[in-house]
């Protein structure tokens, strides 16, 4: 048995299996054609990476809504409110009046910045006002 598997991202695959040579040099083009169809729509691993990165106009980029997190440091920044100073994503904290979240970049004359917003204890940002 001769097998031919093509894939574009590993999950959207074309498969062939022929009995004889003959047979499988038959099938061929029409996988190809498939194929192609198939990158066509839905694109190779490279442009699916492109399209679940956004790029920032500072040069950063950011993860789009649904993107797999594999620490949880990477699920805090993406569930993380932006300091609305510094477009950055805020850290999570435990003081001795509650959770909160508060911006981890230093000024140029050194101190911390100082904007924070409250947090429930699961670490949910909780709205202005609340």
């Amino acid at each position: 048995m001769i097998e031919l598997f093509l894939s574009s991202d590993g999950k959207h695959t074309v498969h062939i299996a022929a009995d004889s040579p003959e047979e499988f040099k038959a099938l061929t083009p029409h996988a190809k054609a498939y194929y192609e169809a198939i990158v066509e729509h839905y694109g190779n691993k490279a442009q699916m990476w492109q399209g679940a990165v956004s790029v920032k106009p500072n040069g950063k980029s950011e993860p789009k809504m649904g993107k797999k997190t594999d620490t949880p440091e990477q699920t805090t920044e993406t569930v993380a409110p932006q300091c609305p100073m510094h477009h950055q994503p805020m850290a999570f904290r435990q003081g001795r009046f509650g959770a909160f979240w508060s911006c981890k970049v230093r000024k140029p004359d050194g101190r911390w910045c100082q904007v924070t917003q409250d947090a429930d204890d699961s670490g949910k940002p909780t709205p202005a006002g609340a």
